[in-house]
């Protein structure tokens, strides 16, 4: 007699999570979308930088992944500038290279440290 009353419910939940199926799996192929250029990257950064980055950029600046690598505990912060847009077309690159700048944390506060061009492929 339990069982009878089992079975029925049983099946109704598995009938409600059959139905339901094709939304969860729209969710959650959502889920590991990014934009590939945002401007949320550079918000991130510190304040020093971001600074530098609107002086050179304005205000409109987007990055992708791996314009700023941060190195030794994020100490030290390289920009790759071949990885960034500006909403006028500023360029950073001249034939196979690109700028790169290098800053450094001392005292609380990030400072540049080193401007250069270098490879693209880097």
């Amino acid at each position: 007699m339990r069982y009878t009353r089992f079975l029925p419910i049983a099946a109704g939940v598995l009938l409600l999570l059959l139905v339901d199926q094709p939304t969860t799996f729209a969710r959650g192929s959502q889920v590991g979308h990014e934009d590939p250029w945002n401007s949320e990257r550079i918000d991130r950064l510190p304040p020093e930088v971001r600074s530098a980055i609107t002086r050179m950029c304005g205000n409109a600046a987007q990055a992708a992944h791996y314009f700023a690598t941060f190195l030794d505990n994020s100490q030290l912060i390289k920009l790759h500038f071949e990885y960034l847009h500006c909403d006028d077309q500023t360029r950073f690159c001249r034939g196979t290279s690109c700028l790169r700048q290098e800053y450094i944390s001392t005292g609380g506060h990030y400072r540049l440290i080193r401007s250069y061009y270098g490879r693209d492929d880097d």
